[in-house]
């Protein structure tokens, strides 16, 4: 029998811990991780969610198309697009994915997983930021400053 493997066949006690470890580490990671799934809001909001939702303000999503398949692969890619006459709404799997196209737009606004993209939109200085705001306004937590139109 090789060195490496006669403490495991001869049980020293070592053996008896690590499968102790995994059988109760492993359902915490991943309670955890179901945990931050259903208590992360940002990952089951959907663009379609942002498209549809009634404000008492202004309807700022006028005009809505549903582009994913022609904005979302290769290329970009992000996992929902929609268009209005105020921004093109693009939904990444990650924070990181979102800024990271965010911080290539002239003209855009990035805020947890969704990114606004206004270059091309003749809708008003106004409505794009009350756009900006309603998306913000989805999270509770959203402190960050919005861009200066």
């Amino acid at each position: 029998m090789p060195p490496c493997c006669d403490g495991l066949l001869h049980n020293d006690g070592m053996g008896k811990k690590w499968i102790i470890s995994l059988l109760v580490g492993l359902p915490l990671i991943l309670g955890a991780g179901l945990l931050y799934f259903f208590l992360h809001p940002q990952l089951n909001l959907t663009l379609k969610d942002v498209m549809n939702s009634e404000y008492d303000a202004k309807d700022v999503t006028t005009e809505v198309r549903e582009m994913t398949e022609d904005a979302c692969g290769q290329q970009l890619n992000c996992v929902e697009a929609y268009s209005t006459a105020e921004a093109n709404y693009y939904r990444f799997r990650s924070h990181a994915a979102a800024a990271d196209y965010g911080s290539t737009l002239k003209d855009g606004f990035s805020v947890n997983y969704f990114v606004m993209d206004f270059d091309g939109k003749d809708a008003s200085v106004q409505d794009q930021e009350a756009a900006m705001v309603q998306l913000a306004g989805m999270w509770n937590s959203y402190e960050g400053d919005f861009p200066s139109r």
